[in-house]
């Protein structure tokens, strides 16, 4: 015991470094253990939330796909069914990582092939719904949207879910479990560690200050990427890193909203602190793309509406045309009313080309439309005369803007005004004008209304040009039935006449006859 005491002393700096030594080793060596342990824990855990976002992720693909099929079928424009085909085309990769899962972990695969079976068959419904989509079959689309097949594939995909998430948090649990054994067992060490904590935290202190430094540096580069492809504000560059993170975290929920809002209709909706200033800087960003594609949408929904408008315009005037085509007059009446109306219009009239006794052509006031019946005191305009004459003249629309004084009068319940504007369309069919139509009122007429005005009076000239073709058919029908009477008259007289002279010519023979013989009686008397 003695010699082994005076050893110490001898040798205590030596036992001291073997000591600290032999604790540095051991510590590094159970440091080494214990990394393992995290390491497999970390590997676990992380396997388990990738498992786990892969089969979520099978859920956010439905729901991705029904949201391109919505904004397709509101939006019309291809752009908006980017997130169908991305979701169609990540389906299969997705549905092999779940699957993969699946086998490693030795799960029946009964409800996976439910669930695969059912997102082909709602991935083809989807394609039948953008195809009637495409050809405007809203009605049918609309039919097919209650029937709500994505509730029977969500029924299939929380089979899949509750049976492969509960055996990968059960892999999580014991992987921590594991890590938290070998925490424990660090713990002991930790108190021997002491002797050596000074040097770690200096080195760790040298550590932290670099890590801020890089973490600033990762912090400015985030803020200069969110500016430059979401959304820029214009303003200095913030250094606090909470300001960063939020700047962030609130470009990501404008943009939520802002798409949210324009894929339910909502056009009004705007950025949240975009203005005059700062646009130029958005242009080519998220925020400058889905302004433009909001505008895109408002243009599109508004051609729409003119489309619509002037389709189902030609449709009830054709409708009119079809019902009174066999009268010139009744057609111009119900003409006239119903183009004055559907243009919001005061007045209007329809001046058809006709001839005199000379053969002279002329416009006549055939109908018109007005408030007060105050309206066109001239029934005849002759070609040229006026802008009505001209208009037929030059074959061309006129659109007064600027109207004179006293060239018409509009008389309603609050008194008589001068129109702001007026609308003279030649009734042009096959480059041949039947006549002109002339509306009158206080609207500043759209160029889709004109062109509705010019398809109407087009229908309207084609119809008039029937009636009157129809009228020289059957004019030249009843010349024809008359000359053919004639003809049989004439042609009866000429055969009675005919057995007329047949009958002189018999009697003539006759008496010529007798004549003869009496002469020859004659000439043997006297022999």
């Amino acid at each position: 015991m003695k010699k082994a005491i005076e050893f110490l002393k001898r040798n205590s700096v030596y036992v001291a470094i073997v000591v600290v030594t032999s604790l540095i080793l051991v510590s590094a060596g159970y440091a080494i253990y214990n990394r393992s342990v995290m390491d497999k824990t970390n590997t676990v855990i992380k396997d388990a939330e990738i498992g786990a976002t892969d089969v979520r992720s099978l859920l956010n693909n439905l729901q991705t796909m029904d949201l391109g099929v919505r904004g397709y079928a509101i939006g019309k424009t291809q752009g908006l069914l980017n997130p169908f085909q991305d979701a169609d085309s990540a389906n299969d990769d997705r549905l092999n990582r779940v699957l993969k899962i699946i086998k490693a972990n030795n799960m029946p695969e009964d409800n996976f092939n439910e669930y695969k079976k059912a997102i082909n068959e709602y991935i083809a419904f989807c394609h039948q719904l953008i195809e009637l989509a495409r050809i405007d079959s809203m009605r049918e689309f609309k039919a097919l949207m209650i029937e709500d097949r994505g509730y029977k594939v969500w029924q299939t995909y929380m089979k899949v879910e509750n049976q492969v998430l509960p055996t990968l948090d059960a892999q999580k649990a014991e992987a921590l479990q594991q890590y938290e054994t070998a925490v424990s067992l660090n713990s002991i060490f930790n108190a021997l560690l002491v002797l050596i904590g000074v040097p770690a935290l200096i080195v760790i202190y040298i550590r932290i200050r670099r890590e801020a430094k890089h973490r600033k540096a990762l912090l400015l580069n985030l803020e200069t990427n969110n500016r430059q492809y979401v959304f820029d504000p214009g303003n200095e560059i913030s250094s606090e890193a909470t300001e960063i993170m939020n700047s962030s975290i609130n470009n990501i929920k404008n943009a939520s909203g802002f798409i949210k809002k324009i894929t339910s209709g909502d056009f009004s909706a705007s950025w949240p602190g975009m203005d005059a200033k700062n646009a130029s800087l958005n242009q080519e960003n998220l925020s400058g793309i889905l302004v433009d594609m909001r505008d895109q949408m408002k243009r599109l929904q508004e051609e729409d509406k003119k489309r619509i408008w002037t389709t189902e315009g030609i449709t009830k005037f054709t409708e009119i045309i079809r019902q009174h085509q066999d009268d010139v007059q009744t057609l111009s009446d119900q003409a006239t009313r119903f183009i004055v109306k559907y243009l919001e219009a005061q007045q209007g009239g329809s001046f058809v080309l006709q001839e005199d006794l000379e053969e002279n052509q002329y416009l006549e006031l055939t109908a018109c439309y007005a408030f007060d019946k105050k309206k066109f005191v001239e029934k005849r305009i002759d070609i040229g005369q006026g802008l009505i004459g001209q208009a037929f003249l030059e074959g061309s629309t006129i659109v007064l803007k600027d109207v004179p004084a006293g060239y018409t009068q509009i008389t309603s319940g609050l008194g008589e005004a001068t129109p702001t504007h007026v609308l003279i369309v030649p009734m042009k069919y096959n480059e041949k004008i039947e006549g002109v139509f002339e509306v009158a009122g206080f609207v500043d007429w759209q160029e889709y209304q004109k062109d509705f005005a010019e398809k109407a009076t087009e229908y309207m000239a084609a119809a008039i040009s029937t009636v009157r073709s129809t009228q020289k058919m059957k004019t030249l029908v009843e010349q024809m039935q008359s000359q053919t009477q004639q003809l049989h008259a004439q042609e009866e007289e000429m055969r009675q006449n005919m057995e007329e002279l047949a009958a002189t010519n018999e009697e003539m023979k006759r008496k010529e006859a007798e004549y003869i013989g009496k002469l020859r009686t004659a000439g043997m008397a006297e022999n």
